[in-house]
């Protein structure tokens, strides 16, 4: 008989409201009230946090430290499609995480199969075509005759003068973009001229994925990367408002800026 697993992870794609993130969470705790006391913690890959792992170091904590070494956390991707290449590689993000853990502290980490490879799909979802016959007709209400339109504020350019895109691809997630996502959006909001001259966008994979976390300033063409916590906001500042390209973490770009300093105000 096989070995029930320790703990298990729920890893998915994220997004850019808290839809993604809700539904998941209402996955766990329905896995959570068909295995109570069994330890379980919500991954993303992309667009949101934790990252896998992040996700890893709170199981741990949730388990044995002693035990460690005989535990078996169980990985199950939640994304449709599955995408072979993505998964080989979240397999390395978790061979890197065992990697720097202490040798007596490394539990096993398995990968499940992917949810369209489950044998209890095809009955699931046959049944759920039979209930979707009572939900009503897409039309809309009538009187509604706006709702091409609404809301207006969707039809409406706002205004800026440069795009930032910020890489929310999975190797940049991993690399603690989405927890730093926060940070750029409050510092741009606090700023009067970063408010008024920036237009944030979270963007998918941009490469080069071994520069992460990435972040790209358009119509200057300036690429920056290997961002933390402490560098990410005079970055921006240093180019934006002073009109220069931090070189510590500049990456790419069309002409070669003026150096400058992280210290930079």
């Amino acid at each position: 008989m096989a070995k029930p697993p320790d703990a298990l992870l729920l890893l998915g794609r994220g997004g850019l409201g808290s839809a993604a993130k809700n539904e998941l969470q209402a996955l766990l705790q329905a896995c959570q009230q068909g295995a109570p006391g069994l330890p379980m913690q919500l991954a993303f890959v992309d667009r949101n946090q934790p990252a896998l792992p992040e996700a890893l170091d709170s199981l741990c904590a949730a388990l044995a430290p002693a035990d460690l070494a005989r535990q078996t956390i169980v990985i199950q991707p939640v994304m449709v499609p599955d995408e072979p290449a993505l998964r080989r590689w979240l397999q390395k993000v978790a061979m890197r995480w065992l990697a720097s853990q202490a040798k007596d502290a490394r539990p096993q980490l398995v990968f499940a199969q992917p949810l369209l490879q489950s044998d209890g799909l095809v009955p699931a979802l046959l049944n759920n075509l039979a209930l979707a016959t009572s939900q009503p007709d897409v039309v809309a209400e009538e009187g509604d005759e706006g709702w091409q339109t609404d809301p207006v504020a969707w039809s409406t350019v706002p205004a800026h003068q440069r795009h930032v895109l910020w890489c929310m691809g999975p190797r940049c997630v991993a690399k603690g973009a989405a927890a730093l996502w926060p940070r750029l959006s409050q510092a741009v909001q606090a700023s009067a001229p970063l408010k008024q001259q920036l237009q944030l966008l979270q963007t998918s994979c941009q490469y080069p994925c071994n520069q992460g976390p990435l972040m790209i300033v358009y119509p200057d063409g300036v690429w920056y990367g290997n961002l933390d916590e402490d560098s990410l906001v005079p970055v921006l500042k240093s180019h934006i408002e002073g009109s220069e390209a931090c070189a510590a973490h500049r990456v790419h770009s069309p002409r070669v800026p003026p150096p400058c300093s992280d210290s930079d105000p």
